[in-house]
């Protein structure tokens, strides 16, 4: 049998139809009320028009999390693996330039490496039991609305449940955006900071065995590298969105769809998000 859908008057997406919006929760069978004066229903139509434009395209703009998002543990484990590989690239920079002798060297490199892999692990297990927690939270999400249109679970129940998953999921994503980003650069810095990691393992390459590097070590380097640069890929994608994003929101404003408060404000938004550290 196929489900009745209504536009909801308050978000105007396409509902079930029912007691409430399973979108906003927005009580869809209002009780019989006296009618109000004609002045506060136009002030109401007034407003509509105005939210629309701006509401459409700023839910195109990704969000990505604030500093106050993220929880004291991830953010502590980030800034320490970020403060090691801050000294394990310095270290290859000072001996690159002839300003580290090479047994303080290779000593300080596998202390570095090794505390990087043991934090790595923790960030890697962290992560990955929160993609866990946010696929079952989706696998529940969708078993529910599924009990939802066959009628097995009431409107308000559904709506109560589905908006507690939203906001527990809510939750992880920034957590999980910041563990992706170990390094704790800025995503605007992001272009820099990979051609300085490529830059580097180049000039191990071809000049660190000529300064007595080992081979197994410049060999370990490039790993690492190669390594880190596969992390950039995922922070990489997040920087190339938003610059999409400013470019469509650009061609936008010209076209003539967006006000020009709506797009500075739009743009100032997206600007922010390549000052965060999380992608």
């Amino acid at each position: 049998m196929a489900t009745t859908r209504i536009e909801c008057p308050n978000c105007h997406r396409l509902t079930i139809k029912g007691k409430f919006c399973i979108y906003c929760g927005y009580t869809l069978e209002q009780p019989t009320e006296p009618p109000k004066p004609v002045v506060e229903e136009a002030e109401a139509t007034q407003v509509q028009p105005q939210e629309i434009p701006a509401e459409s395209v700023e839910q195109q703009v990704t969000s990505l999390p604030s500093p106050e998002e993220v929880a004291v543990e991830e953010k502590r484990l980030v800034d320490q693996m970020s403060t090691v590989y801050l000294w394990y690239f310095r270290l290859i920079d000072l001996f690159l330039e002839k300003e580290a002798e090479l047994d303080v060297f290779e000593e300080l490199f596998h202390e570095y490496r090794s505390r990087l892999r043991t934090l790595d692990e923790r960030r890697e297990a962290d992560i990955k039991k929160i993609e866990e927690r946010i696929n079952s939270l989706n696998a529940t999400l969708e078993k529910l609305k599924v009990k939802h249109e066959v009628g097995e679970i009431p409107d308000r129940q559904y709506i109560t449940q589905k908006l507690e998953i939203e906001k527990e999921i809510g939750k992880l994503r920034p957590k999980l955006m910041y563990l992706r980003n170990p390094f704790n650069i800025r995503l605007g810095d992001l272009p820099t900071f990979k051609a300085q990691l490529e830059e580097r393992l180049n000039k191990v390459k071809t000049s660190g065995k000529e300064l007595g590097m080992k081979q197994e070590i410049i060999n370990v380097f490039e790993q690492d590298v190669q390594a880190s640069l596969k992390v950039l890929e995922v922070l990489m994608e997040q920087h190339q969105k938003i610059k999409k994003e400013l470019n469509k929101l650009e061609l936008r404003y010209k076209i003539g769809e967006l006000k020009q408060s709506e797009y500075l404000s739009l743009k100032q938004k997206l600007e922010r998000q390549l000052e965060l550290r999380g992608g």
